[in-house]
């Protein structure tokens, strides 16, 4: 089971959730981009968040999914759209025995049975099928992380 430390502050977001990837739809961006269930540990709706640093994601078989993404949309800059670069978004690889750590602007997250997977920085770094489509696609870090998780040998 991955184990997450992490130090989110649930009122610094409009939206923080975490879902338990097995699939990726292309049709779609953000979070519907990924197939999978919600954890109703690591949210924004948990009232125990702060108090739950250290908090394990069992609540689903290990091998029912292939990775857990976590995204917090920043409240600050949110009705202006000016949020944008300063929204989390962590995906983590199912690897027993490893640990990890992720850092981004006072936010920090500790992986335990986990690695950290790359999140493609530019539109260059999508797999060719993917490159063309409109910018509400190619913009968005959740499409970005599943079409090159998902990609066949010949992307």
């Amino acid at each position: 089971m991955i184990e997450i430390t992490h130090n989110f502050d649930p009122a610094r977001f409009m939206w923080l959730w975490t879902k338990y990837v097995t699939g990726f739809n292309p049709a779609k961006h953000c979070t519907n981009a990924i197939l999978g269930k919600y954890s109703k540990k690591l949210w924004k709706g948990n009232p125990d968040l702060v108090e739950q640093p250290t908090i394990l994601l069992d609540e689903y078989p290990p091998d029912s999914y292939s990775a857990i993404y976590i995204c917090g949309v920043n409240k600050s800059g949110y009705s202006s759209g000016k949020n944008y670069p300063h929204n989390v978004h962590v995906a983590v690889l199912p690897a027993h025995g490893h640990t990890d750590t992720w850092e981004f602007e006072g936010w920090r997250v500790g992986i335990v049975n986990g690695t950290l997977s790359a999140i493609p920085q530019s539109v260059d770094e999508l797999p060719k099928p993917h490159r063309s489509l409109p910018p509400e696609f190619t913009a968005c870090r959740i499409f970005r992380w599943a079409a090159a998780h998902f990609a066949g040998p010949h992307a």
